[in-house]
């Protein structure tokens, strides 16, 4: 299956590995997010001194909810931004002088081909993008929880909260942003999980992948 659009794509998430290990958080510490039961995976979160996070997982999905929840803590506000500037929705937040920005971002891409793509791929391949979503969401959940201490002040300045990620934000996120403005290939989203696991495999010693 291939991605049917305006824009071309090669790759949706290697570009998250890159994203995901820039942020900086508290150094020397270490987490494990909850993961619901049914995944039967367990995460480990451990930054070292640079505050780079380092993910340990016993599954795909695992790896990547440790992902997601590295880069929400790290950078919240401008994540949700970024997604919203793909999905077309920044003049729902930010006011009407964005409705060109937004109307640009949704002629270029077709939703229901993501979609059906997404869902047409093997459940290891999908549960790349679920995880990644599902732990940003978990975030969200901790942030929403106690706004007072974690959510970041871009949200307060703005008058809006975070909004939760699904499989599609995910995918559309590198739709929207490297591959489709920086590729001039056509490819299946099975490719992409493919370069998304050399990607993690060539990152030495910022991420520790399936164990």
């Amino acid at each position: 299956m291939t991605y049917q659009g305006k824009r071309n794509c090669s790759w949706l998430l290697a570009g998250a590995v890159a994203l995901a290990l820039t942020g900086c958080n508290n150094s020397n510490s270490s987490s494990s997010p909850s993961v619901d039961d049914t995944q039967a995976s367990s995460v480990t979160i451990k930054r070292d001194n640079y505050g780079v996070p380092h993910v340990y997982a016993d599954s795909t999905y695992g790896l990547y909810y440790g992902y997601g929840y590295a880069l929400a803590q790290d950078r919240l506000f401008q994540m949700e931004m970024i997604k919203r500037s793909v999905l077309g929705t920044v003049s729902e937040v930010l006011g009407p002088d964005y409705l060109s920005l937004d109307r640009s971002s949704r002629t270029g891409f077709d939703p229901d081909s993501i979609k059906s793509q997404l869902q047409a791929l093997p459940k290891e391949d999908l549960d790349i993008f679920k995880g990644y979503a599902e732990g940003f969401n978990k975030r969200i959940q901790e942030v929403e929880a106690n706004p007072s201490e974690l959510l970041p002040k871009q949200f307060s300045d703005f008058k809006f909260a975070p909004e939760e990620w699904t499989a599609f934000d995910v995918a559309m996120l590198y739709v929207g942003t490297m591959a489709g403005r920086y590729s001039n290939s056509s490819s299946s989203l099975s490719d992409l999980t493919t370069q998304c696991r050399s990607e993690i495999i060539n990152t030495t010693g910022a991420i520790t992948g399936l164990q």
